[in-house]
């Protein structure tokens, strides 16, 4: 008789990502998580990756003298970060908040929220506030689920569950210990040659007017980016 238990979803995804190079933060990618992480306490701080995938943000927090500490549920990620030295999270979220509360200046999670059921994501959102010190600050990357442009980066993940916006979050927010800081599209760095900045430049100025033009037209004020970044702060 087959095994009728499902397969782990994860199995293949470091191959699929075709994550290569593991914990190695490029120039363009640091410029990228500098600009993004422009309003969180990086250096000489405590900070944690939930969902670290291929290391990028691991690297550059550790760079800039960060006491970096990740968490992922991959056993093969997990064994590279323990070969390149970087700290772990113990058991779960959840359990981390009960053992060491209060322990971190900065949480992240890049890419990683989507990928929980409402209920998940709600017990990780309360395992990440019970793990910041008061007035820490965490930061949600996701697909837009308020835009169209969305759709590809949403769908195109087998292993995404929720569709999220910012509106949702203020929804989950109530009765927890958070305030919005803000929320936007994902920042988009300027590029490293004049090549790079002319179009990124032109294609930002674009995307600019288009998203105005479509506020304008539907009488709304939401970001229409593809991608979207929330930073929140743990209330004291």
């Amino acid at each position: 008789m087959p095994d009728a238990r499902p397969s782990d979803p994860y199995e293949n995804y470091v191959a699929w990502k075709d994550w290569r190079e593991l914990f190695v933060c490029s120039p363009d990618a640091a410029d990228y998580y500098s600009g993004e992480t422009r309003d969180l306490r990086i250096a000489d701080a405590d900070v944690l990756e939930i969902g670290f995938g291929s290391g990028t943000f691991l690297a550059f927090a550790r760079a800039r003298g960060a006491r970096a500490v990740g968490a992922e549920i991959i056993a093969d990620l997990i064994e590279a970060a323990r070969a390149q030295g970087f700290a772990l999270l113990d058991g779960t979220l959840e359990a981390a908040a009960r053992t060491t509360p209060a322990r971190f200046d900065t949480i992240v999670a890049f890419d990683v929220f989507e990928h929980f059921e409402e209920a998940d994501l709600l017990r990780n959102l309360d395992a990440a506030a019970g793990l910041l010190k008061p007035g820490g600050r965490l930061l949600l990357r996701f697909p837009n689920g308020q835009s169209p442009f969305g759709l590809a980066p949403q769908n195109g993940d087998p292993t995404h569950r929720a569709a999220l916006s910012g509106e949702k979050f203020a929804y989950f927010l109530r009765g927890r210990p958070f305030e919005i800081l803000r929320y936007g599209d994902a920042f988009a760095a300027p590029g490293r040659n004049w090549k790079q900045w002319l179009g990124r430049a032109a294609r930002a100025a674009l995307r600019g007017g288009i998203a105005c033009a479509l506020n304008a037209i539907y009488g709304m004020t939401i970001p229409w980016g593809p991608v979207v970044t929330l930073v929140l702060t743990r209330k004291a």
